[in-house]
């Protein structure tokens, strides 16, 4: 829901001016689903909302729950009849993120990625960003599902940095403390590497967490894995994530998917830490580590053991280096994961 077009169709049913606040609480503060739920608000006026102001601008389609109930994945579809995967992850007893996608696709194209296969449709709205959240926010309630969502990462389907505007202004929402009211510094943005929009970033979010696809440091390797290094390479790269860090002061985590034989070698694993020496102080450059989640491409995934021996190479350089969780593979809710044939409704 958009806040300013929900007070824009009050004004029009002529509805007093308190019963945004009303209706402001009871979506965002409450997450109730639907109208009927808002008993403080008149009957006539719940009917007439109900025809001019859905709640949500998407629609379930499927929730897939994962074996151990720590991941769910949802299959949402939109008012175009296109849709979207996002996801719901339980890290720890006490924590909810979600995952929330900002294209139908994506035009990247990194060749381990399911969502890279599907190509670009179009970029998501502000509000079928932030209406993800909602959706979850909303399951959350009526599963009974304690403790409270305030994380989000954007990290689902689609470049992030490359729908911008659409980005920026759901997170402006996502912070504004009369929505979603989460904090700065519980979002994180992840990007494969568009380095003026780092730039930017650093700018316009200077609390909210930056994350960056790099997965190799080796030049021709990165071209291949992540095509949109052809245009920024690695050295440009470096110097937007320099820029970043000279003006935010804030940890840069860099996502490493580890690929058998590919980029997880003693080799690659030098390369990455002089990539990461040249780029800003070792403090502030933490590696995630994810192991290969499969899918429909020529890769394979590298082995726990290599995993860990890549990790100690990291670790005895001073650099922080993370193996991370993978929540949600056999629903297919995984790291790289996200796809939906053609985009459209199945």
């Amino acid at each position: 829901m958009e806040l300013a077009r929900a007070a824009a169709v009050l004004e029009e049913l002529r509805a007093p001016a308190f019963r945004l606040e009303q209706l402001r609480r009871a979506v965002f503060d409450e997450a109730v689903a639907s109208y009927q739920g808002i008993a403080v608000l008149p009957a006539q006026l719940r009917r007439d909302l109900e025809a001019r102001l859905p709640l949500l601008s998407l629609s379930v389609r499927k929730v897939a729950i994962s074996a151990d109930r720590r991941a769910r994945k949802a299959l949402l579809g939109l008012a175009d009849g296109k849709v979207i995967e996002t996801v719901l992850l339980r890290p720890s007893p006490t924590r909810w993120t979600t995952c929330v996608s900002t294209q139908v696709g994506c035009a990247i194209g990194c060749t381990f990625c399911a969502t890279g296969l599907m190509g670009l449709s179009r970029s998501l709205t502000p509000e079928e960003i932030t209406d993800q959240v909602l959706f979850w926010r909303q399951y959350m309630r009526s599963e009974g599902l304690e403790g409270r969502l305030d994380n989000v990462v954007y990290m689902g389907m689609g470049e992030p940095f490359a729908a911008y505007e659409s980005m920026a202004e759901s997170l402006r929402r996502l912070l504004d403390q009369k929505q979603f009211g989460i904090g700065a510094r519980h979002i994180s943005v992840s990007t494969s590497g568009l380095a003026p929009q780092i730039e930017r970033f650093a700018r316009d979010f200077p609390q909210v967490n930056l994350a960056l696809s790099l997965h190799s440091a080796d030049e021709k390797l990165r071209s291949d894995l992540v095509p949109v290094n052809r245009a920024f390479p690695l050295a440009r790269l470096s110097q937007a994530v320099g820029k970043y860090l000279s003006l935010t002061r804030r940890k840069v985590f860099l996502e490493y998917v580890l690929l058998g034989g590919e980029n997880d070698g003693a080799d690659s694993a030098r390369q990455l830490v002089a990539w990461i020496k040249a780029t800003g102080p070792r403090e502030l450059l933490h590696v995630n580590l994810i192991l290969f989640n499969e899918t429909a491409t020529r890769h394979r995934a590298s082995t726990e053991p290599l995993a860990r021996r890549f990790q100690a190479l990291l670790l005895g350089e001073g650099i922080k280096a993370t193996l991370r969780q993978n929540l949600g593979r056999d629903i297919e809710g995984a790291c790289g994961q996200l796809v939906v044939a053609g985009g459209e409704g199945r």
